[in-house]
């Protein structure tokens, strides 16, 4: 019988020493018998260097200053070994028995070189918010032209691929794990594995959740490398975020600048038979909901906490 794989994992960490434990006390809970793992923190100040130290010498770590998550990313991928690789955000978790599942399956199918797996959403406390709804079976076509449907956190691959590829793009801030699956796309075998593995937190700080325009554009730029259009499903986001720019520019009665968001976001789709023909699918209207539900909880939350900053600021004052 061979040798079980060795995986290796790495958690990029900055200010969140609020959840890092619960994401390392996943990692060392899972029992694969071959795991290195090392979390990345960039220089936090807010007690996480703390937490690292309460874990003893039971994870590696490092706390210095990077330039950001991609850096982390690969700097932690080339400190370690191990044939197969992924990462933890530090605001993520693994469920049990992830590890096993995942590495007795690249065992199994050696040809294979991307395994990912179900995920859900949970709020910051950690309560279950629901599943990940976009998750799909793997096709290359759906991935290049409708949507990035593979969750990072219950993604895994082999070193031999990722080195192949050059490693994460530390030049982008939005896209990168999707930019990752890509360029692995155009020259190693994905799989699909349907068992939930890790579960993505959802805050009011997610690049996803915040990152508006330019977060479509950079995801335009990287498909753009590849010789095509943004996909079908992100075009769509771009158009609901030219209808709340049109809801803005309506309540403060600018019916010119509405007028004008509508027209982008009625061209945005009228370009993409592809995002046309999504509209018509069940499951695209489950994925915008969803989202919808997600972001407006976090534009709830972002405005309770300023309105809570305000309200102290001005008891401060009397």
């Amino acid at each position: 019988m061979s040798e079980p794989l060795t995986l290796s994992i790495v958690t990029p960490s900055f200010n969140t020493a609020q959840f890092l434990g619960d994401a390392i006390k996943s990692v060392l809970a899972q029992d694969w018998p071959r795991v290195n793992y090392v979390v990345m923190d960039g220089g936090s100040t807010d007690g996480s260097v703390d937490v690292l130290r309460s874990f003893g010498d039971r994870i590696q770590w490092v706390s210095q200053k990077d330039d950001g998550q991609s850096d982390a990313l690969n700097k932690g991928f080339a400190r370690l070994g191990g044939d197969i690789l992924g990462w933890l955000n530090s605001d993520d978790t693994y469920v049990p028995g992830a590890f096993r599942e995942v590495m007795e399956y690249f065992q199994a199918h050696p040809d294979v070189d991307v395994v990912y797996g179900n995920a859900n959403f949970i709020d910051a406390a950690g309560n279950l918010i629901g599943p990940c709804v976009h998750i799909e079976p793997y096709s290359a076509r759906r991935l290049f032209y409708y949507s990035d449907f593979i969750v990072q956190p219950a993604t895994f691959f082999r070193r031999r691929a990722f080195e192949a590829v050059g490693g994460i793009d530390a030049s982008l801030y939005f896209g990168m794990d999707y930019d990752l699956w890509l360029r692995l796309a155009t020259r190693f075998k994905f799989a699909y594995v349907p068992k939930l593995l890790a579960n993505y937190r959802w805050l009011d700080s997610n690049k996803t959740a915040v990152g508006g325009f330019k977060r479509i554009d950079e995801l335009q730029r990287i498909l753009a490398r590849h010789g095509l259009g943004l996909p079908a499903y992100n075009r769509l986001e771009r158009v609901n975020l030219h209808l709340e720019a049109a809801r803005a520019a309506m309540h403060e009665r600018s019916p010119l600048c509405a007028a004008s968001s509508l027209a982008r976001g009625a061209g945005e789709v009228l370009r993409s038979p592809r995002a046309m023909l999504s509209l018509l699918q069940p499951l695209t209207w489950k994925i915008i909901w969803t989202g919808q539900v997600l972001r407006k909880r976090a534009v709830r939350k972002m405005e309770s906490a300023n309105e809570s900053s305000a309200q102290m600021n001005t008891d401060g004052d009397r």
